[in-house]
């Protein structure tokens, strides 16, 4: 494969103390103890702090075996979800630089700058401003700016390490090592104490003032000069991989470089040799990128002894205003928002709206109608706006036949208002309350409607069809006749709901089968003659005689035709 041309930047932000951090927030006396960090459910130490540092506790130990050595140590958990939400939290202000972002494990972020140079500036400049701003906020940042994904995140972690002695790797000492590994071996004083010196040289649990926690830009050509002084962990590859290279001699970059590729194929595999070629550029490394959705919170803290829901309204309303202007200035509409009361977690409104808005009057008018349900807003110290569904805001149709700028259509108007009306509804009655009936084509009278969730473009657009067949204002239940007289095929006496009746005249019979391309429908629908039956009280009755081969007919009211 022929060498790629180095034209990309990638910027590669460790944060190495996350875990600790995140504890430390809301721990912060810990801080004065010895403390291990650690994933729920994990066995290695992922992060300390200093005090755990000088009694040699470091990541990657074993938190058995280090709280059975120290047992005054501290040790916290920290879950995935919780890191992974507070990196996400950083791309407000990362967005602004560069869309292009993606997680690098739990502990970085990548993000791809090329081509962003007039928002970014100078890459020396953009370490700064990265650097001041996480520093803010109380999160530990390293920079490291280079060519591909994999040199970035290696000049982030390692420092130029060439001023120590590393042996050099001869083919007929690869051969030596190899036929030694195949047997074993009882490790001597000797052995013990140059393992010692090689783990030492590799130790990169420095002090934060060490050279790990310095950012560093190294340019695309000189890429492969930067990277082959680093250990072979600069790689990102595999620790039982490193150990095997280890074992022949190969401890940095520079010796996996010079040794042949064939070689190493051969007895590692070809991923080896795969992520030098990516991490030098020679070949490429997908960007998984996220796609990042912009936050609309808005919080309000509160500093008064007595709290009334007049005031909780004004503040609310200048929240609703910073939220209206984010939602114009993005062009965007908003259909569910949530206000919280921290501390008290279990005071939550939900706030829906039927239709996507962004106008201020229609948000505030159904949220101060959602908070009169509230009861009590004692020991509230803050309040929370939150857009929970946020949607595209669309262009509207303008009123044709009209003069002049600023009308819209009626339609449009009219379904503005039908939509304020629901959501004033559904804030004191809930969601999903109302129902609407909908025309649905069947020749069988108690199938030709539904009710369903009431929908404004449904109401609006919809016109209900009429029957070319003759049928009543009022459509019961199928009701049972009893007591009946006979006038030829239609009755002339009955008693129905306590009631008798006398015919005057009968309109019919109108027959009304099942719907045969239906199994289900054909075995329990009968044949149904119906008649238009006027009595001498003047109620008019929609009436119809159930056919029954086994059994004896009968009678049922279906409607009233008033």
């Amino acid at each position: 494969m022929n060498k790629i041309k180095l034209k990309n930047r990638f910027v590669s932000i460790w944060f190495p103390r996350l875990p600790l951090e995140t504890i430390l927030s809301k721990e912060p006396l810990l801080d004065s103890l010895p403390l291990i960090v650690s994933f729920s459910g994990g066995e290695k130490i992922i992060c300390t702090n200093e005090l755990a540092k000088k009694l040699n506790i470091h990541s990657g130990m074993s938190i058995k075996e280090t709280l059975i050595l120290n047992p005054h140590v501290v040790s916290k958990t920290v879950q995935h979800s919780d890191i992974k939400k507070r990196l996400i939290n950083l791309f407000s202000f990362i967005y602004q630089f560069t869309p292009l972002i993606r997680l690098d494990g739990y502990d970085s972020l990548m993000l791809d700058i090329t081509g962003c140079e007039k928002f970014t500036g100078k890459e020396e400049d953009f370490v700064d401003q990265l650097k001041a701003h996480f520093s803010k906020i109380n999160i530990l940042s390293v920079v490291g700016i280079a060519g591909t994904q994999g040199a970035a995140w290696a000049v982030a972690r390692f420092q130029n390490n060439s001023n120590k002695k590393q042996p050099r790797v001869s083919l007929r000492k690869i051969i030596n090592d190899q036929s030694r590994a195949t047997r074993i071996k009882i490790p001597s004083d000797r052995d013990t104490q140059n393992s010692k010196k090689k783990s030492s040289v590799f130790d990169t649990t420095y002090s934060i003032n060490g050279p790990i926690y310095r950012s560093r830009i190294i340019d695309n050509d000189e890429t492969e000069k930067a990277l082959t002084a680093l250990p072979l962990e600069a790689l990102k590859i595999e620790d039982t991989d490193i150990n095997q290279l280890n074992l022949f001699g190969i401890y940095k970059v520079k010796d996996l470089i010079n040794v042949d590729s064939s070689s190493i194929n051969r007895r590692f595999g070809s991923h080896i040799i795969k992520r030098v070629r990516q991490v030098l550029g020679k070949d490429t490394e997908l960007f998984n990128k996220i796609v990042w959705a912009e936050k609309y919170s808005f919080s309000k803290d509160l500093f008064l002894e007595e709290i009334t829901l007049q005031g909780i309204n004004e503040f609310i309303k200048a929240l609703i205003d910073k939220m209206c202007n984010k939602l114009e200035k993005n062009k965007k509409l908003i259909r569910r928002c949530n206000i919280r009361f921290p501390p008290n977690h279990n005071l939550l409104i939900e706030v829906n709206f039927s239709n996507p808005t962004q106008d201020r009057k229609k948000i505030e008018l159904v949220i101060i109608e959602k908070l009169r349900t509230i009861k009590s807003l004692k020991n509230v110290e803050s309040i929370i706006l939150e857009g929970v569904h946020i949607e595209e805001a669309k262009e509207k149709q303008i009123a044709i036949n009209i003069s002049g700028e600023g009308h819209t259509s009626k339609y449009l108007d009219k379904e503005e208002k039908i939509s304020l009306l629901m959501a004033r509804i559904e804030a004191r009655l809930g969601k999903n309350k109302v129902e609407l009936f909908a025309q649905r084509h069947s020749h069988i009278p108690e199938k030709t409607f539904s009710l369903d969730t009431f929908e404004i473009k449904r109401t609006m657009g919809d016109q209900w069809q009429k029957s070319k067949f003759i049928r009543p204002i009022l459509l019961y239940s199928p009701d049972l006749i009893n007591d009946t007289l006979y006038r030829g095929n239609y009755i002339n006496q009955f008693s129905w709901r306590g009631k008798k009746y006398q015919t005057l005249y009968a309109r019919g019979p109108e027959r009304i089968a099942s719907e045969w391309w239906r199994n289900s429908e054909r075995k329990n629908f009968r044949l149904r003659d119906y008649w238009e039956v006027a009595t001498t009280c003047g109620v008019r009755l929609w009436i119809f005689q159930e056919k029954n081969k086994l059994s004896e007919n009968k009678w049922f009211v279906h409607g009233n035709f008033c």
